[in-house]
């Protein structure tokens, strides 16, 4: 009777999230599913820059590096979009579940996972974060996510909490997310002429989510991205980083250890247009 009860209200439970959350459900998966997505294989290139994480004072490289060994360890990542990141961590041997909103990123995930012959090590699942259940009542090792959580902040404190229930002891848990210390400078972003694209709820972290953060995480570390190389990714650089000469790959190389000293270092972290959110779960 009681294990009946406790189904009761969990069904009770999503069925509340439904209807409280069915506008913002509906305006995400419209978004995603209305975004191009490339469904070819990912270049050997890319494969090797974030198996080999030699310049871990660039974002992208630095979140795999916070990973570390990722070999046969169970894998949730939030928000997996076209599956570009599980595929890359099952390619390094782990086993990871990808869940995203858009029924058509997950069908190109899925393609992409055959392509590299890892549909046996990835799991996709079209369904938003509130109500994915993990086959088996599964933990993992790793609970992470690429741009994800700013996508959550009407729910945040109840999504991190569930993030944290998910993950073993000891997890390694890492997001990488826009964020905004310095509440002028993006007023200052938002007045300039460059188009923006987003949902309606969407918006950089600010420093009341970086407290709910610390509050499910007390032993969250915070490395700091993008100031000047924010201004590079938009004007200067055009395709992808791989792709480009020595010489724009060197000076990229320059301005991001640049950006490394001053916001990690210098105090200049207000300054910083993302961030690598990262730690462990204890219990």
């Amino acid at each position: 009777m009681l294990e009946r009860d406790v189904i009761m209200d969990s069904v009770r439970t999503i069925g509340c999230l439904a209807m409280d959350h069915t506008r913002r459900w509906e305006e995400e998966r419209e978004f995603f599913d209305n975004e191009e997505y490339d469904n070819s294989a990912i270049p050997p290139s890319v494969v090797a820059r974030y198996t080999e994480c030699r310049k871990p004072w660039l974002a992208p490289e630095f979140h795999f590096h916070v990973l570390g060994d990722v070999h046969g360890k169970r894998i949730l990542e939030v928000g997996c979009g076209d599956g570009g990141n599980s595929i890359l961590l099952a390619l390094r041997g782990a086993y990871a579940v990808g869940v995203d909103i858009s029924s058509r990123a997950i069908d190109v995930a899925k393609q992409r996972a055959a392509a590299h012959g890892v549909s046996e090590r990835v799991s996709f699942f079209a369904t938003p974060f509130e109500l994915f259940v993990p086959p088996d009542g599964e933990k993992f090792d790793v609970v992470c996510g690429w741009s994800a959580l700013h996508h959550l902040i009407p729910v945040l404190d109840s999504m991190l909490a569930r993030m944290v229930d998910l993950a073993k002891p000891d997890a390694v848990v890492m997001f990488a997310e826009p964020i905004t210390s310095w509440r002028w400078l993006r007023a200052l972003r938002l007045m300039l002429p460059i188009t923006t694209n987003g949902t309606p709820d969407e918006r950089p972290l600010e420093p009341e989510e970086l407290a709910i953060l610390f509050k499910h995480m007390p032993n969250l570390q915070i490395q700091y991205h993008n100031a000047l190389l924010r201004v590079v990714n938009r004007f200067f650089l055009h395709g992808r980083y791989e792709d480009t000469s020595p010489f724009w790959r060197a000076l990229y190389d320059l301005v991001g250890r640049t950006d490394h000293l001053l916001l990690n270092s210098l105090g200049m972290s207000g300054a910083a247009s993302s961030a690598t959110l990262y730690g462990t779960v204890k219990t």
